[in-house]
């Protein structure tokens, strides 16, 4: 269901950048203005080829469709519309406008890994579009990476990024959510959330042949989206504060089960004028340029854990990492596991995986991408 509008720290992924467009495709998005002489390219070539489709889309249409099994009860369309229209409201409130700024976010880990840190920071700078800088810090782990127009200059002190620190880029500025086709909602119902009225949706995800419980809440007076819940994790927002033509959570809290894991401080700032040096190259920097033309990895051979019994139960363990030029994972973590003694296991299982890489104006690339192991009767 949720899809977290965040900074996903990759080579080819960032603020800005436009798909392509490929002529007589099935769709008709076009993200940057073209020329009338290609859009007249574009009907005499590919109209014709059209035709017959649109001809065949009303039959396609016109199937009923037959209710699922697991989705007794029926769900109300209505209490699915109020659902989406409330969501939809509360993303509205935090997608501000962003001009020129400054993130400033503090956290703080409860329960770290050996050998981590219980403390870490992040900033990042706009100046413009392609003008930028992140700095992250936990513990020993250090990264910059700046920004100028196509290129970009990189530091990284460890090859692989922490877990705790992976887990808190997700979740700034703010945790956003929408329901699709995989999402049933269930009812809405009057809640206290924080100690304030809140109108709380529950709905069940239904992912291959696994089911998952969840639920929303949403402030019943200013609309903001305070608690989301999705099996055993959950993500709390508060603190709500003013940014240009929107609001933004100023803390933010990960639960797993009844254990908090994380808490985050925010602050943004508007802020045009930066010291000279603020964008200069890290030392011991790797310089890239931007890829213009990149496509992602996709999986050549991911089998899973043969199951242990005949139970239905199923335990999904996340893990973080890179897919390397060659193909291979590398670099892997693992996130937060409902069961810790099956991360190794899942370490073990993705680091035998094999994908074809991705490819930036066709040579391969690294690209970061998360990864998931399934234990069925485990």
């Amino acid at each position: 269901m949720f899809q977290n509008r965040k900074l996903i720290i990759e080579l080819a992924v960032h603020r800005g950048v436009t798909p392509n467009m490929s002529y007589c495709a099935g769709s008709l998005a076009d993200p940057i203005t073209q020329a009338k002489a290609s859009r007249i390219l574009f009907y005499t070539h590919c109209m014709s080829r059209f035709t017959l489709l649109w001809l065949l889309v009303p039959a396609c249409l016109a199937q009923t469709p037959t209710l699922r099994p697991d989705a007794t009860p029926a769900e109300d369309p209505q209490v699915r519309a109020e659902a989406v229209r409330l969501m939809e409201r509360a993303v509205m409130l935090t997608t501000p406008v962003w001009p020129a700024n400054e993130e400033f976010f503090n956290f703080r880990v409860l329960h770290p890994a050996p050998g981590e840190a219980s403390e870490g920071a992040m900033k990042i700078g706009v100046k413009t579009r392609v003008n930028k800088r992140w700095e992250f810090t936990y513990g020993t782990y250090k990264y910059i990476r700046v920004q100028d127009g196509s290129e970009i200059a990189t530091y990284r002190s460890e090859s692989a990024e922490p877990a705790s620190l992976t887990s808190v880029r997700r979740l700034v500025p703010a945790f956003h959510g929408r329901f699709d086709s995989t999402d049933i909602v269930r009812r809405i119902a009057d809640a206290t959330v924080d100690e304030r009225p809140a109108r709380c949706i529950d709905f069940d995800t239904f992912k291959g042949d696994q089911q998952q419980s969840g639920q929303v809440c949403i402030d019943a007076q200013s609309g903001f989206l305070s608690l989301i819940r999705q099996g055993d994790e959950t993500i709390r927002q508060a603190a709500y504060f003013r940014f240009n033509n929107g609001w933004l959570p100023g803390h933010i809290e990960r639960w797993m089960t009844n254990e908090k894991l994380i808490e985050i401080d925010a602050r943004v700032v508007v802020r045009t004028e930066y010291p000279p040096e603020y964008f200069n190259y890290p030392a011991d920097a790797k310089i890239d340029n931007g890829c213009r033309e990149f496509h992602r990895a996709f999986a050549d051979r991911t089998p899973q854990p043969e199951p242990k019994t005949q139970s239905n139960e199923a335990i999904t363990v996340k893990l973080h990492g890179r897919v390397g030029k060659d193909g291979k994972p590398i670099a892997l973590r693992a996130l937060d596991a409902a069961r810790p003694d099956l991360a190794e296991e899942a370490l073990r299982v993705v680091s035998q995986w094999s994908f074809h890489p991705a490819m930036c104006e066709y040579q391969p690339a690294n690209q970061e991408m998360d990864f998931e192991v399934t234990f069925k009767g485990w």
